[in-house]
């Protein structure tokens, strides 16, 4: 009798692929509660990151520029109604050169309205008003340990008096819309002059006050600083300023300086008042261009240099009433 051939049921194949399906379904679910919390937790850490991104771009943003106030003046019409330049933002309790706010608001008072200001820059790269980092002014500061900027707002000028970032300096021109600011940047090296302009021009946009700089006149103090200068940014008002640069005090040196000053829109010179000649003046009024001396401190030496033409001088000490008529 023939064997029967041994051949699997049809159900024990029914029953090996329900439980092979069943197992891969709860494969596939735990794997799905376990990538879903893995996914929740990933997104929740990506909503961090974009909030964190976010964060810093407000922190970083350039807000949209104020506009310039209907009926403000510029550097050169509030330049041309005063004879005084205060020196290094003024004087105040009989001390000068400190650039501070207390000499600034004592000038105001006494009827100031242009102010000269020296700047530097904080080792990490933001400009103040000082002229340098020689001498006692502010404790802890000196040649050897240039400040950072928080160091340095945050240490009194002689124990008592407010310095001010170039910051401060703009949000104190828009409170006081009738000023103007003449700058004394000091450098000279092409890299340091583009550092300190950049970081000018940043602060400017950072508050949304580029209009600001059509109050200030910026003192130049060669042709090829000029130069650098306009590369970082162009501003409305120069002033050619010799005392760093080669000036041999005769009218053919005079004279270049002066057609320099004309061939670039650059709108008045400044030089020491003992080097002045009166006869230089019909050179300058041909051109356009005012000549300011420093520095002046004595009325009657005030008295004469305009009387040989100059239209204004940088005093530490004399007002506008030392000058009335």
């Amino acid at each position: 009798m023939a064997r029967k051939s041994s051949v699997p049921s049809v159900i024990f194949f029914k029953r090996l692929i329900a439980a092979t399906l069943a197992f891969l379904i709860l494969s596939l679910t735990g794997l799905s509660v376990f990538f879903g919390v893995r996914l929740r937790q990933t997104g929740a850490r990506l909503d961090e990151y974009v909030a964190e991104e976010e964060a810093e771009r407000l922190r970083n943003l350039i807000p949209p520029e104020k506009e310039k106030p209907e009926g403000e003046r510029d550097a050169t019409e509030i330049l041309a109604e005063n004879k005084i330049i205060a020196h290094a933002l003024g004087s105040v309790d009989g001390l000068s050169e400190l650039n501070c706010l207390e000499g600034f608001l004592a000038g105001y008072a006494a009827g100031i309205r242009v102010f000269e200001t020296d700047l530097r820059m904080t080792s990490d790269g933001r400009v103040v008003l000082r002229h340098d980092w020689r001498g006692s002014l502010q404790e802890g500061i000196g040649e050897t340990h240039v400040p950072t900027l928080e160091e340095f707002l945050a240490t009194p000028i002689l124990g008592q008096y407010t310095p001010m970032s170039f910051q401060d300096l703009l949000l104190l021109m828009e409170q006081y819309p009738d000023v103007c600011i003449v700058t004394d940047t000091k450098f000279l090296e092409p890299e340091a002059v583009a550092d300190q302009f950049q970081a000018m021009v940043y602060d400017a946009q950072k508050l949304g006050l580029s209009y600001l700089f059509d109050r200030m006149a910026i003192q130049v103090y060669s042709p090829s600083h000029f130069g650098i200068v306009e590369s970082v940014h162009h501003f409305p008002h120069y002033i050619y300023t010799l005392y760093q640069d080669y000036f041999e005090a005769d009218e053919a040196s005079f004279r270049r300086k002066a057609d320099f000053a004309k061939e670039n829109g650059i709108e008045a010179i400044t030089m020491w008042s003992y080097l002045w000649e009166g006869n230089w003046k019909a050179i300058a009024d041909y051109r356009g261009l005012n000549i300011y001396v420093h520095t002046v401190n004595e009325i009657e030496s005030a008295e004469w240099v305009m009387s040989l033409g100059v239209n204004a001088i940088y005093t530490d000490i004399l007002t506008p009433a030392d000058l009335e008529d």
